[in-house]
C-alpha cells in the first residue's frame, strides 16, 4: 500500500515538472490525397523553409472596415485604409508574438535567422528537415504524383507544444498537398487556319446573353465587336449614375499608355475615339524604383506615359475595358 501511495503522491509533482515544450499535441493529421504516393523518408540535410501563421485576433474589424468603404451608400465609402492601418488590424496579440519568439529559440533560432510579414503575423524561417522534424514531432516524407510524376516533401501529421495552440493558426510546408506554381496559357495558334474567314463559314454558335449568334470571325480573333456580341452589348451606350466606376489596376511597372489606347479606339472604336481615362495615384504607397543603379523611393503610384515603356498587360486590360464601356 505504501508504493502505490508514493506513486500517486509522486506522479502528479513528475507530471507539473515537466517543460510545457515537451508536452505536444498534435495540430493537424489528414489522409494523404490518393494522387500522391509516399515514396520514401525525405533527406534529413535538405533545407525547408517553414512558414508559420500566427491569428488575426482583428480580422473581424478589418473586415468590417472593408465593407463600409466598398459600399457606395455609406458614409465612410471610398476611405480606403493605408497599408499601416491594415498591418495594425491584423498583427497578432503580443503575447502570440513572444510565445513563437520562445519556441524558435528552445530550437536555437534566433530573431536573425527569421523574418517577418509586415503586419508580424507570418513568420518564414528555413531549416534543415531534420530539424522541422524536431520542432513539429512529425517525419518528412518525398511523395510523387501519379499523372504529373511531380515530387514534393510533405507530412501527413503535424504536432505543436500544447500552449501553442492557441499562438499558431498553421505551418506550412506540411500537409497542403496542392503544387502551387504559375498557370500558363492554354490556346496555341493553328498555322493551318487560314487568316480569313470564308463568307459563307457559319456563325459560332455559343449562349450569348441575348441567345443569338457570334460572328465566326471570333473563332480567331476575338475582337471588341466579339465580346460585344458574346454579352449583348451591340449598341449599349453607358449612362452614368452614382457609385458606377470601373477600376483597372497597375503593377510592377505596368503603365496604361493614353497614345496606345487612342490607336485602338481608331481601329476597334472609331465613334469613342477622344474618350480617355483617368489615372489616380494610390496616396501613402511606397515602393522603389531600381534605376541606373541608383535607389529613388516614391510615394504613390507612376504614370510612365512613354510608349517605348508601356506594359503589354496593362494596356491589354485598358483596351479591353475601355472600347466596351466608353461613350461613343
Amino acid at each position: 500500500m505504501i508504493f502505490p501511495l508514493l506513486l500517486s503522491v509522486f506522479l502528479p509533482a513528475f507530471a507539473s515538472a515537466v517543460p510545457r515544450e515537451l508536452v505536444a499535441r498534435v495540430k493537424e493529421s489528414i489522409i494523404p490525397p490518393r494522387e500522391w504516393t509516399r515514396q520514401g523518408r525525405a533527406p534529413s540535410h535538405l533545407p525547408i523553409e517553414l512558414r508559420i501563421a500566427l491569428p488575426q485576433p482583428n480580422f473581424s474589424e478589418l473586415e468590417r472596415h472593408l465593407y463600409e468603404i466598398s459600399d457606395p451608400f455609406h458614409d465612410r465609402y471610398g476611405q480606403h485604409l493605408s497599408q499601416e492601418e491594415v498591418n495594425e488590424l491584423v498583427t497578432p496579440h503580443p503575447d502570440s508574438i513572444d510565445q513563437v519568439n520562445e519556441w524558435l529559440a528552445s530550437h536555437g533560432l534566433s530573431e536573425e535567422e527569421f523574418s517577418r510579414s509586415p503586419a508580424r503575423d507570418w513568420v518564414k524561417v528555413k531549416v534543415p528537415i531534420s530539424l522541422a522534424e524536431t520542432m513539429l514531432d512529425t517525419e518528412y516524407y518525398v511523395w510523387a504524383h501519379s499523372a504529373s510524376g511531380d515530387t514534393i516533401i510533405r507530412t501527413t501529421t503535424y504536432s505543436l507544444p500544447e500552449h501553442l495552440h492557441e499562438h499558431i493558426e498553421l505551418v506550412q510546408p506540411t500537409t497542403l498537398f496542392a503544387n502551387l506554381r504559375a498557370m500558363r496559357t492554354t490556346f496555341r495558334f493553328d498555322k493551318e487556319v487560314p487568316t480569313t474567314v470564308a463568307a459563307n463559314a457559319p456563325p459560332i454558335n455559343v449562349p450569348t446573353a441575348s441567345g443569338g449568334h457570334v460572328d465566326a470571325s471570333c473563332n480567331f480573333t476575338v475582337t471588341i465587336t466579339c465580346l460585344q456580341e458574346l454579352y449583348n452589348a451591340v449598341g449599349y451606350v453607358p449612362s452614368a449614375t452614382i457609385g458606377n466606376k470601373i477600376g483597372i489596376t497597375g503593377y510592377l511597372d505596368q503603365f496604361a499608355n493614353i497614345q496606345d489606347l487612342q490607336s485602338f479606339f481608331a481601329k476597334q472604336r472609331p465613334d469613342a475615339l477622344g474618350s480617355n481615362f483617368t489615372f489616380i495615384s494610390i496616396n501613402g504607397m511606397r515602393y522603389r524604383v531600381f534605376f541606373n543603379l541608383s535607389l529613388n523611393n516614391y510615394l504613390g503610384g507612376l504614370n510612365n506615359q512613354t510608349p517605348a515603356d508601356a506594359g503589354a498587360e496593362a494596356n491589354l486590360g485598358m483596351c479591353t475595358i475601355a472600347p466596351s464601356s466608353a461613350e461613343a
